[in-house]
């Protein structure tokens, strides 16, 4: 069952997830392995990560959008008067890590909290 994660800064209703085979291609696209990226993302730009994951964690909603595509939808974000930083789209997807278990049940359970309660997917 995929554990997902609300991102809902390019579009409404949309999640993020990333199961194994997702987290493979996540450590293949920047590199390291998901560990480096979940545990202080010792060396992993907040940049990279968001052009890297996004293509991967939301490919159920933008099938074949590349890191292009995103770093335009990243880019008009950032633009808006209320956007806080590049922070606020980084903290989902390392949630949506978290959520997919590889840390373990309990990391699992403080990533989704009460939001999700594992119906979606």
């Amino acid at each position: 069952m995929k554990k997902t994660v609300p991102f809902e800064f390019f579009g409404e209703n949309q999640t993020i997830y990333f199961d194994i085979e997702r987290l493979a291609l996540l450590e293949q696209a920047m590199g390291v392995s998901v560990t480096v990226i979940g545990v202080g993302g010792h060396g992993v730009g907040l940049v990279d990560l968001c052009l890297k994951a996004l293509p991967i964690g939301l490919a159920h909603h933008n099938p074949g959008k590349g890191e292009k595509f995103y770093s335009e939808a990243i880019e008009a974000y950032l633009e808006r008067p209320e956007t806080r930083g590049i922070e606020e789209l980084a903290v989902p997807i390392i949630r949506a890590i978290y959520a997919s278990g590889v840390f373990g049940k309990e990391s699992q359970k403080r990533a989704l909290g009460d939001e999700n309660t594992g119906k979606n997917g």
